[in-house]
């Protein structure tokens, strides 16, 4: 019987669009990294997430439980947080997040009261970086382009009249 392959999309740390990788599906999330690794010659890619959720994932599990229940992008990243700085009008807010959270994430945290306490939905804003607007499903580290502080700016969205 031939080896199963397992076709793993995921986003990369520094590269805005996401990568796609065969594996084995019993390959162990740490096997996995050694092969992005391999493919892009950086030893400082270590750590696996998930979309929008902050703990690495473990080394031992197996690559095909990440897709069991519900697909969601993996993220292979270099260690640590990247700080995040989001500027509306004259005021800004900072944090710390994981290389695997959405831009509708950090939507949904700048709008929040605690935060710049903004009127309306996340649906109703974006960030851009520079005059580059953000898709609200692109993660942080997408964006970042490897380094481990970035500033946003939080706009309204221009919404089609008719």
């Amino acid at each position: 019987m031939a080896d199963q392959e397992l076709e793993v999309v995921f986003a990369l740390e520094g590269e805005r669009n996401p990568r796609t990788l065969k594996t084995h599906p019993d390959s162990s999330v740490t096997e996995f990294v050694a092969m992005v690794v391999k493919e892009t010659g950086r030893q400082d890619y270590v750590e696996v997430l998930i979309e929008d959720e902050e703990v690495t994932v473990a080394g031992d599990r197996r690559v095909r439980e990440l897709f069991e229940v519900d697909f969601k992008l993996i993220h292979v990243a270099t260690k640590g947080d990247i700080k995040v700085t989001v500027q509306y009008s004259t005021r800004s807010v900072s944090r710390d997040f994981r290389p695997s959270i959405t831009m509708e994430r950090i939507i949904r945290w700048a709008i929040s009261p605690k935060e710049l306490s903004l009127e309306g939905g996340p649906e109703d804003f974006q960030l851009k970086d520079g005059n580059d607007v953000l898709p609200g499903d692109v993660h942080l580290g997408q964006v970042a382009k490897g380094h481990k502080h970035i500033t946003l700016t939080l706009v309204f969205k221009v919404k089609p009249q008719g």
